[in-house]
């Protein structure tokens, strides 16, 4: 079976790869991290498209967005997560076990500043910042809330300068 060729250049044309609610649910999120004024980096990778969505300060990755033609997913960037706890305790089971299901940091880098500590339903964590929490499959309802605690997390950063 021949692999389609990744050619969208635009951030518009690699969301195209979705249809129905997939696309609208990605187009949502890409309009908040032009709400949130991100830095919005297209790459084409060899099996997906990337799509960056930065704060400029401090400069650090709030979440990508992955996909293909087959699959979808968004990597989140919640290092703060003790900090919006209350929000975090809301939300349904599946964005919980995503984010717990963060790898553990073991320090795997030199230059690694350590993870991210959080406690969630009474349970202590501690997830590599390197790794971020990825969110696929979920109700419509999930995906709001994932952008409840996106949100979150750029008020945080926009604090911290």
């Amino acid at each position: 079976m021949n692999k389609s060729p990744l050619t969208a250049e635009t951030t518009e044309e690699m969301l195209k790869v979705l249809s129905g609610k997939d696309y609208s649910i990605a187009y949502d999120l890409h309009e908040l991290g032009q709400s949130l004024d991100c830095k919005i980096e297209p790459r084409t990778g060899a099996r997906s498209y990337r799509i960056l969505y930065s704060t400029k300060k401090p400069k650090r990755s709030l979440f990508t967005i992955e996909c293909n033609e087959k699959k979808w997913r968004v990597k989140a960037n919640l290092y703060n997560l003790d900090t919006y706890r209350d929000t975090v305790e809301e939300c349904s089971k599946v964005i919980k076990d995503s984010i717990t299901k963060t790898r553990t940091c073991k320090k795997c880098n030199p230059k690694c500043i350590g993870g991210s500590s959080f406690e969630l339903d009474g349970k202590s964590y501690l997830t590599c910042v390197g790794s971020g929490h990825y969110f696929a499959n979920m109700e419509e309802i999930d995906w709001k809330n994932l952008k409840k605690l996106i949100i979150k997390e750029n008020d945080i950063m926009k604090e911290s300068i």
